[in-house]
């Protein structure tokens, strides 16, 4: 490779030059992010269940959905909240699992459940974590001049819209604008004068239906008076002539026939049952055929026919008066049936008299259930298909409208029973609709005026500096539209993003500047140096090109990963060209010194190069956050060394050949004194190994042990110019008292120095996702966000506000944003999960451990989970009594959910151009009380939603015959079975959690506790871990520790393992340099050497050993064998050239100081900047930066007397080269 780019050094530049062209290209298509593109194997799943407790979201919503969920495939945990309406499932898969794959197959399995839930449950929302949740920016807007109404109603109505077509924008979150709600309250005013009306108007009804009954009954007694009587002239008749008896007969039967004519028994009872029941249809058609056969007799008599066969012959007479005696004794059966059927109906009538009130109670029939259920309907409109008409014109045809005004919600028609005298029946009949705001609620300031926050998030495939770029522009013009409008960002990840890669890239620069001046003054001439400094920004460039077309973008973790091997990447190309140096010093020409020089080192600088990239490899099996985080740095840092790798054996040698043509005298180095001093001293370790090794066993040992016991972290603090901060008010502080002490903390806060602009709102809700770190939970608490001036730091303005509002009864905190930020992906403090299937053990065990953890010294603002507990009433139902009553446990459960629902969310509509909520709210008189629970009406056989449709007859409108048939009273049941829910249960009083946690299918509640300023998380928990041990749990409870330390405990072994893999690779790559499986151990006893140095950084700069220092020592595994490899490889050349063991060694000590200087100092100073920088963008990777220059210093100086001794002791044997001649084929 040397040669060729010693022999073709202008293919070495062309090739040199298209990679700056395409570097130069990917780094301008490339946009910062803050953070790795990150994907993280959970999903969550809300599910909304209006108006359901805890426990029934759990019991109906929550566990049907976990037990789905955990047969997913490479699911690995379930976890779940159900609160007050709310089911959450939380799923977390296997790392690398394919996430769209999983989102199909969770929706398939949610949509098998949705068959199983009530109509009330909401469609399940399905929600896949990413970083891409955490707001991109927070703003507040205001505007001169403005009330928070019209100010409320501009964000809404126009703002929000125009911001979210901003590109990369995946949604707006409006936090602290006014918010409407049109609720309908059933009023039971209005209910009891309606329904006094429907009774009136149904008993008006029955007083008729009964008049006509009673005068019905009096028309059958005439008849039947009718007949009796001739009945009694037709006996008279057979005794008498026949002539005047057939006369008589004549005239009795036209007398009855008149009577019957005039009495109709069918017009009557048809005017009393408006729904022909045919309840006397049989009475009317007898009475019809009951007048034929009386005509027929009548006409026969008439026309005398009769008469003649009368006196023609008795006996025939006879017969036809005996058959009409048959006929009229048949008509009398049949008279009397209708009267016994008249009497039923009379009867029926006063039985319905006595349930009028109750059949027509609005109040029992109208529930809010039944309301929300028809304005569901109502407020309708759809899409229902296209209609193509003859010209070819496409249609689309909408059904239904929605309602526009209050006014049209309080006329839409309930029901029509078509009763005379009662109007069809309104909403407004039975309710009042009321639309209501929070102006008097809110709170919502900006440098302590009023003010609405705007939270952004952006789409997880746009760069975060590109949308928050997109967001300010989109300000600057709404501010040009709109007189007097001001955005004021609160928090800007872009302005992060830009800060620290400025930062970053200021720390390279200086860095390689740094290295350059190590150069000169140990080459002392400028022509190396050049060639040298040439290498970094090259190298660089290869490595962003690298990382472009690897899908690795600018952010945090791979400027910071370029950062540190700023110093790494002329390592190759010092050694290289400090031979080529030593060469053409010693008279070879330029092109034996370039050829040569960079041929001789081959072996060891690949070697090297080798061992560094290859402590990353193990990367690949590291799991979780920590290979997301850290991915991205082990690339950068691989694909850099590489680079320079690739430059210092071709680029450097072209170069050379050029530049170092000229004959030139060496000038004195700097190391021209220490050389003779060097050599004594190495000669004196030899002689004295024993103590040298234990030595620096010994500062080993003692320096891990001082690191170790103060505790670890997963990273450092991050301090940048803003603040968040919680005021937590009193206990049972009102909210006048909450304003007047969130006004007094704001005008604190805006006089401490160097505060630009401060964003407060109170309530229970996130300020623009921003409270992920609050501890305040009250109605009335306060978070607030704080911005400062570029270059100033967060940490010393919180302590300031903290100390200025000590005196306040409020509690006021304050942290970092970008610790949130890490909080959110890490956790934070000490956490306990409390196992146990009995919910009172649950509590008791929750309580106890909270009371112990208080006792841990370094805990403060201890929650046992019990803080929302509320009191609560258990109906136990007792099973054999309720089955008496025909009824079961779940039938009664139906029944009292039903009564508890005092409100329920309709649906969103548009009224009088204002966008809101509907709800419907229970009438205040008919809330079920803790003194009236017991007697809550419980009916077996029925529900309300039965008894409302039968009452309406299953219409909305126009008349019903059924409606109207059950109001007055026809019943199919023969006595009513209801009861008082106290005949079969009794009320115990008892303490229920507003929310009910589970974890892998099984109930738990979590302890949790803060860490105090001061402490460490680590230790804190592990003295919790030993006070709770002790502690007696009820029986079934378990405990388990999942908080922050556990997550940084995990993430360590995760980076220990990549360290341990990392360490053995290194072995190997050393085993095929050397050709010995001894020798490594010679150069691998620097890494020890190294853990030794970097521990004293950690200890001298009071750092505490985290996962980002870890990645520090890591990175010493590959940088620390580098000098060793160096050494013992010119040691092993020396050797086979035949110079004496203890002779090569010292020859090759002092040959070799320059380069193992050079290349530690280049990488030391490289880092020095990163080190001792105090600012946001060098925070993150300062401990890898002390850690290696902690270990660079204390074993490159250790390397230079430690390897010496092991290799003195290890590799005694001679060593035996394999000549090219014994390799050739025999011909033999």
């Amino acid at each position: 490779m040397a040669k060729f780019s010693v022999k073709k050094p202008l293919t070495v530049f062309v090739v040199v030059l298209a990679v700056v062209v395409l570097g130069v290209v990917a780094y301008l298509r490339m946009t910062p992010d803050l953070l790795p593109n990150m994907d993280f194997p959970y999903v969550v799943i809300v599910t909304a269940d209006p108006g359901a407790s805890p426990e029934s979201v759990e019991e109906e919503i929550t566990r049907p959905m976990e037990q789905s969920m955990a047969t997913l495939d490479q699911i690995k945990e379930v976890t779940s909240t159900s609160q007050n309406s709310v089911s959450m499932v939380m799923l977390q898969f296997e790392d690398g699992v394919n996430m769209d794959t999983i989102s199909v197959d969770i929706q398939q399995k949610i949509s098998v459940l949705q068959g199983q839930w009530d109509d009330m449950v909401g469609a399940p929302y399905v929600l896949k974590i990413n970083p891409s949740m955490i707001p991109v920016m927070v703003a507040a807007v205001s505007r001169e001049g403005t009330d928070v109404y019209a100010l409320s109603d501009l964000v809404t109505d126009e703002l929000t819209g125009k911001l979210e077509g901003v590109t990369g924008v995946a949604g707006v979150t409006v936090s602290g604008a006014l918010t409407r709600q049109a609720h309908v309250i059933l009023d039971q005013e209005k209910m009891d004068e309606l329904s006094a009306t429907l009774e009136d108007a149904v008993k008006e009804q029955l007083k008729k239906a009964e008049s006509q009954l009673y005068a019905a009954q009096k028309q059958v007694t005439d008849g039947e008076k009718a007949l009796s009587d001739a009945k009694h002239a037709a006996a008279d008749g057979v005794a008498g002539a026949a002539g005047d008896a057939i006369d008589k007969v004549y005239e009795r039967l036209k007398d009855a026939y008149g009577v019957l004519e005039d009495t109709d028994i069918g017009d009557i009872v048809g005017g009393f049952i408006t729904d022909p029941d045919g309840t006397l249809k049989k009475l009317n058609d007898n009475l019809k055929t009951l007048q034929g056969s009386m005509e027929k007799l009548m006409r026969e008599l008439e026309s005398g026919r009769l008469r003649a066969q009368v006196e023609g012959d008795v006996s025939d007479l006879l017969v036809q008066l005996m058959d009409g005696l048959t006929q009229m004794t048949g008509a009398e059966l049949q008279l009397s049936e209708a009267r016994t059927q008249i009497e039923s109906g009379l009867k029926q009538i006063q039985e319905a008299y006595k349930k009028v009130a109750e059949q027509t109670d609005l109040g029992g029939i109208l529930s809010i259930s039944t309301i929300s259920g028809l304005l569901t309907a109502q407020n309708f409109s759809m899409p229902a298909g296209y209609i193509d008409d003859d010209s070819g014109v496409s249609y689309m045809v909408s059904v239904g409208q929605k309602f526009e005004s209050s006014g049209e919600l309080a006329d839409m028609v309930l029901f029509d029973l078509g009763l005379e005298g009662v109007a069809p029946i309104t909403l407004g009949d039975v309710a009042t609709v009321v639309v209501t705001d929070d102006g008097d609620e809110l709170y919502t300031k900006l440098n302590g005026e009023n003010g609405i926050l705007l939270s952004f998030t952006k789409q997880s495939n746009y760069a975060t500096a590109e949308v928050s770029n997109n967001i300010t522009d989109r300000f600057q013009t709404l501010e040009t539209q709109y007189e007097g409008l001001s955005f004021v960002p609160l928090m800007d990840q872009g302005d992060y993003i830009y800060l620290i890669v400025d930062t970053i890239l200021s720390s390279l620069l200086w860095g390689a500047v740094f290295s350059v001046v190590v150069l000169f003054l140990f080459l002392r001439d400028w022509r190396p140096t050049l060639i040298t400094l040439i290498s970094i920004p090259v190298s660089v460039i290869f490595a962003v090109v690298l990382m472009y077309f690897t899908g690795v973008t600018i952010n945090m973790i791979s400027l910071s990963g370029l950062a540190v091997s700023v110093g790494m990447l002329v390592d190759n190309s010092v050694v290289v060209i400090e031979n080529i140096y030593r060469l053409r010093a010693k008279g070879a020409t330029i092109v034996q010194a370039a050829v040569s020089g960079a041929g001789q080192v081959l072996g060891a600088v690949t070697a090297s190069t080798l061992t560094t990239v290859c402590v990353f490899a193990p990367i690949v099996f590291v799991e979780g956050l920590t290979r997301q985080l850290f991915t991205d740095l082990a690339l950068t840092i691989t694909y850099s060394l590489l680079a320079s790798l690739l430059v210092s054996l071709t680029l450097v040698p072209a170069m050379a050949s050029g530049m170092l043509r000229r004959d030139f005298a060496p000038k004195p180095g700097l190391l021209d004194k220490i050389y003779p001093a060097y050599r004594k001293a190495i000669a004196w370790s030899l002689d004295h190994k024993a103590g040298v090794l234990l030595l620096s066993l010994t500062l080993l040992v003692t320096t891990a042990w001082g690191a170790v016991s103060r505790g670890f972290t997963f990273m450092p603090e991050i301090d940048m110019n803003n603040l968040s901060l919680t005021v937590t008010m009193p206990e049972d502080t009102t909210r006048e008292e909450a304003v007047a002490l969130a006004d007094e903390v704001m005008e604190r806060v805006m006089s401490v120095d160097n505060i630009d602009a401060a964003g407060f709102m109170m309530g229970s809700g996130s300020m623009g996702g921003l409270s992920m770190t609050s501890t305040g939970n009250g109605d009335y608490d306060v978070t607030g966000y704080l911005t400062m001036p570029e270059g100033t730091f967060g940490s010393d303005a919180g302590k300031e506000i903290e100390a200025l509002c000590a005196d306040l009864p409020c509690e006021v905190t304050t942290t970092g944003v970008m610790s949130g930020m890490m909080s959110y992906m890490t956790g934070s403090g000490v956490s306990l999960q409390v196992y146990g299937d009995d919910m009172e053990g649950l509590q008791t065990a929750a309580g106890a451990l909270g009371r112990r953890i208080a006792e841990v010294e370094g805990i403060e603002d201890v929650s046992d989970g019990l803080e929302d507990a509320a009191p609560a009433l258990q109906v136990v139902v007792d099973r054999d009594k309720a089955m008496t009553k025909g009824i079961t446990v779940a039938q009664i459960y139906m029944q009292v959910a039903a009564a508890l629902q005092d409100t329920t969310t309709v649906s969103e509509v548009t009224l009088d151009g204002k966008r809101m909520e509907m709800m419907v709210d229970a009438a205040a008189d008919s809330k079920l009380t803790r003194e009236k629970l017991l007697e809550l009406t419980i009916t077996p056989d029925s529900s309300m939603s039965a008894s409302m449709s039968s009452a309406m007859g299953g219409s909305t409108g126009g008349a019903s015959a059924s409606g109207l048939s059950q109001l007055t009273g026809e019943d199919s049941r023969d006595e009513d079975t209801s009861f008082p829910l106290g005949d079969v249960a009794e009320v115990r009083e008892t303490v229920s959690l507003n929310s009910i946690q589970r974890d892998q299918q099984r109930r738990c509640i979590t302890v949790t506790a803060a860490i105090a300023d001061g402490y460490n998380v680590t230790k804190v928990t592990s003295a919790v871990q030993q006070a709770v041990a002790p502690l007696a749990l009820p029986e079934g409870v378990t405990v388990e520790f999942n908080g922050e330390s556990e997550q940084i405990m995990d993430a360590m072994g995760q980076v220990l393992l990549m360290l341990l893999l990392g360490v053995v690779l290194v072995y190997l790559i050393m085993v095929a340099q050397f050709q010995s499986l001894k020798s490594p151990f010679i150069v691998m006893f620097t890494i020890p050497l190294a853990f030794t140095g970097g521990f004293m950084a950690l200890l001298i700069s009071g750092i505490e050993v985290s996962v980002i220092s870890l990645i520090g020592f890591v990175m010493l595994v590959g940088i620390i064998v580098n000098n060793g490899i160096v050494l013992v490889d010119y040691i092993n050349q020396q050797r086979l050239a035949g110079m004496e063991r203890r002779e090569a060694i010292i020859d090759a000590g002092v040959t070799r100081l320059r380069p193992i200087l050079m290349t530690s100092l280049t990488t030391i100073l490289g880092l020095i900047v990163t080190a001792l920088a105090k600012n946001a963008g060098t925070a993150l990777i300062q401990p890898i930066a002390l850690v290696c220059i902690g270990g660079l210093l204390y074993a490159t100086l250790m390397t230079l007397f430690v390897v010496p001794c092991m290799y003195d002791i290890l590799s005694k044997r001679e060593l035996r080269q394999v000549s090219e001649d014994e390799l050739k084929l025999l011909d033999m």
